[in-house]
Order: C-alpha cells, then sequence, then structure tokens
C-alpha cells in the first residue's frame, strides 16, 4: 500500500560547460618598428628685418598669413631715400658732362701741341740758317713744353671726371637699393608671424619686423640606440656592399597623437656625422615629412616609428585576450578534448589592439577571445569558434596596402592615411626606450 506522498529523487545533473568564444591566431609578415620621441622643426625659417631707416607707412599683410618670396610686407617712407636717388642721378650727370668737357679740352690741346710742334721746327730750322735768333728758339721751345703739359693735364682730368663718374653711378646704385628697400618683402614663402612694429612707428636698419616659417614640409628630430642601429645596417647588406648606407631609401612613419590614428610617411633626411653620442649612446637622426594639411607645428612632440627588422609568419592575438599574473602572461588554450589550458606566452610588440605571440601558441592552436572568466583551467567548456581579422585595424590593414604596393610607391610621398605605417618599435632595448611599453608589429615595407 502506497503512501499518500513520496519523495522525489534528488539526483545531481552536471550543469553544461560554459560557452566561451574562440580563435586561432593571425598568421602574417610583419616589419618590426623602433619607436621613439621626436621633436618637430620648421624646414625653412626666416627673419623679415627692416634694410633702411624710417617710419613704417604701411603693413601689407595679416598675421598668419601664406605670403610668397617676394611680397611686399612693409612700406616704409620713401621721400628721403627717393630725394638721394635723384641727388646720385645728378651727380651721375655732373660727372658725365665733365667728362665731355675734359675731352673737349684735350682735342684742343692735341691742335695747341701739333702747332706749338711747328712753331718749334720753324725756329730750329731758322736758327741752323742763322735767319732766326736763339730766344726765338727758346720761347717756341717753351710754347710746346707748355702744350704738351696741358695735354698731359687734360688726360688726367679725363681720368679723374671718369672716376667721378664711378663713384656717382655707386651712390646712385645705392640709392636706387635704398629706395627699393622701402618696400620690405617677403625673403622666403610661408606663412608670417604677427608684425613687431606697428604703423607709424620708427624702424631702424635691421629692424625685426616679422618671422616667416615654411611649414610645406617639416622635420623631424630623434634618436635611436646603438644596437638598433646595428641590426637597422644589418637590413641593408646591399647598400654596405656598394658603399655607405644610402639613408634616404629608409622609410620614416609620424603620428602626432595617441588620438591621431592616421600614420605620416616621411623618409631619413640626415644623419648625425658626428657619430654616436658617447654620453649618451645614441645617434641622432632627422626625417622629413610633407605637411599638405599644415596640422604639424614646429616644436610638437611626435611618435616616431622606424623600420628595422622583419618577422616572417608573424603569430598575432588580441590583446584582450592576453591574461597575466605573478607567473607571468598567458593565454587560455582550447585543447582537441575541449578544456582549457594555462598557456604561458611570450609577447612581442604591441599595436592597435594586438600583439605579437613570440614563444608559447601553434598557429592552429584555438584560445579563449572572450568568456575568459568562465574558463577555468582543467575544465571543460562549449567553444565557438570565430575568426579574426586585422582588417578591423587601420594601421594593420594599412601596412598590407602599404606593403603590396610598397616597390612603386616612392619613399617620400604625402603623408596621408594609405601610407600609414605598419607597426610600432622593434625590440627589447626599444622597449626600454619607451618607458617599458611594448612596441607594436604591423605589415608595412622592411628598411630593405
Amino acid at each position: 500500500m502506497s503512501c499518500g506522498c513520496s519523495r522525489p529523487d534528488n539526483d545531481f545533473v552536471e550543469p553544461p560547460p560554459p560557452t566561451v568564444t574562440t580563435a586561432k591566431p593571425v598568421q602574417q609578415d610583419m616589419t618590426l618598428f623602433y619607436e621613439n620621441n621626436g621633436e618637430t622643426e620648421a624646414t625653412n625659417s626666416a627673419e623679415v628685418r627692416a634694410r633702411v631707416r624710417g617710419f613704417i607707412e604701411e603693413l601689407v599683410f595679416e598675421p598668419g598669413q601664406v605670403v610668397s618670396e617676394g611680397d611686399p610686407l612693409y612700406r616704409i617712407e620713401p621721400e628721403q631715400y627717393a630725394a638721394a636717388k635723384m641727388q646720385a642721378e645728378a651727380q651721375v650727370e655732373s660727372a658725365t658732362a665733365s667728362i665731355s668737357a675734359a675731352k673737349a679740352a684735350k682735342e684742343a690741346n692735341a691742335a695747341e701741341v701739333e702747332r706749338s710742334e711747328n712753331e718749334l721746327r720753324r725756329f730750329k730750322k731758322l736758327l741752323e740758317s742763322n735767319a732766326g735768333s736763339q730766344s726765338e728758339y727758346d720761347q717756341a721751345l717753351a710754347a710746346r713744353d707748355a702744350a704738351v703739359a696741358q695735354s698731359r693735364g687734360s688726360d688726367a682730368a679725363i681720368e679723374l671726371s671718369q672716376a667721378e663718374l664711378s663713384v656717382a653711378k655707386a651712390a646712385l646704385a645705392q640709392a636706387d637699393l635704398d629706395l627699393n628697400y622701402t618696400t620690405v618683402r617677403a625673403p622666403i614663402s610661408g606663412r608670417i608671424s604677427r608684425t613687431l612694429i606697428d604703423r607709424g612707428n620708427l624702424a631702424d636698419n635691421g629692424s625685426s619686423l616679422a618671422s616667416i616659417v615654411d611649414r610645406e614640409r617639416i622635420y623631424v628630430y630623434f634618436t635611436i640606440d646603438e644596437r638598433t642601429l646595428l641590426e637597422l645596417m644589418k637590413q641593408r647588406p646591399e647598400d654596405r656592399r656598394s658603399g655607405p648606407v644610402d639613408w634616404s631609401k629608409v622609410p620614416v612613419y609620424l603620428q602626432r597623437d595617441e588620438a591621431d590614428s592616421q600614420w605620416r610617411r616621411g623618409k631619413l633626411e640626415y644623419v648625425d656625422q658626428t657619430g654616436i653620442n658617447q654620453q649618451t649612446g645614441t645617434l641622432s637622426l632627422r626625417a622629413v615629412f610633407d605637411n599638405p594639411n599644415d596640422d604639424l607645428l614646429p616644436g610638437m612632440f611626435v611618435t616616431v616609428r622606424l623600420p628595422v627588422n622583419q618577422v616572417k609568419d608573424g603569430v598575432l592575438v588580441p590583446q584582450r585576450a592576453i591574461m597575466g599574473s605573478q607567473q607571468g602572461q598567458f593565454l587560455m588554450v582550447v585543447g582537441s578534448d575541449n578544456r582549457v589550458e594555462q598557456r604561458p606566452v611570450r609577447l612581442g610588440q604591441k599595436l592597435d589592439g594586438w600583439v605579437l605571440v613570440t614563444d608559447g601558441l601553434d598557429k592552429d592552436e584555438q584560445f579563449v577571445v572572450d568568456g575568459i572568466q568562465r574558463a577555468r583551467p582543467g575544465a571543460a567548456v562549449d567553444p565557438k569558434l570565430t575568426e579574426l581579422s586585422t582588417d578591423d585595424s587601420p594601421i594593420l590593414k594599412a601596412a598590407i596596402e602599404l606593403k603590396a604596393g610598397s616597390e612603386s610607391r616612392p619613399s617620400d610621398s604625402k603623408p596621408e592615411s594609405e601610407t600609414a605605417p605598419d607597426q610600432s618599435s622593434g625590440n627589447g632595448d626599444a622597449e626600454k626606450n619607451n618607458g617599458g611599453q611594448a612596441d607594436s608589429p604591423q605589415e608595412v615595407e622592411s628598411a630593405s
């Protein structure tokens, strides 16, 4: 006989394994980069200075305006310099007239010399034939000598007048220059600063009036350590066989700030010829970048990346999949039995949310991307495989495009987004130079 109530069975039912999202690493060739800070400087700048003294009559520019070489900028009162030019012109005319008068006098003196020579010959014949006196001959000789002296004096007068003409012409040229200098013109093309001397004020000869900065291209100064330099030279053996390394073939990439997703491409322009600085152990370099949008200003601090080395079939994983503990960094790897293994890994460069795994992960292994908090070492999981792609990374995507077209793209092409670099700085020494931050891998063309 059964009881009215029976106790249900309390059998334990094991819960299903937690669901996690897994993926295989992305494998692709990459270029390792050295990263450091750099400082920008204008490729060309000049001060606008007054070259004559006077009151400023007019300003014909606005602060910040783009001016071209030779454009008028200031007008200094010209009246005194116009008067000085007229005076110099008069002196030239006077000296020219003096030369004409001296030449006319020379012609008259030449005729007098000829007449006195004839008279001297006639009195000499009379004296020899006892038909003339010695005194008459002496008088004719003295007249001839006086005529010759006057002729020589006219030659000296011509030379003096010609010298005066040269001085007058030089004074006229200077007066003409001074008058032209009353219009102060731009010495170079670029953007002009505010004026330092306003209209109506006196400017002395040599006074600084404004500055012009050419920002169409920008220099960036930065340094690399000795070890990176040797690594960079090692990647260009073909240059060292034929002569010194042609540094202008090495591309350089610039990022204005972390919020700027664009990497601009430039080229090395100068390497410090004094060599390694013994105090810092670094070599100073200078790169040049186009600045068509005028958004790079002199004196800015920027991030510079220099391609150093290549990695074949690099293994990339999302940075969010990396875990850390006191023992080091690791991934949650899911094996063929769907059980989780805490796998220690060695990491290389980091870039745009991706990390290069240099040791500890095979290209065909799956690791947990999402749901890491539900994945416990040794426990089973329900893996949902997803496919990763670096297409969502603007830098890595640009790197792939750049590498594909690297042979045809000039090293000084315009610094637009399609010329973005591909990776961050490149080795352990580079990390030290960057405050302990690992560098980032990408797929751009190598230094070679």
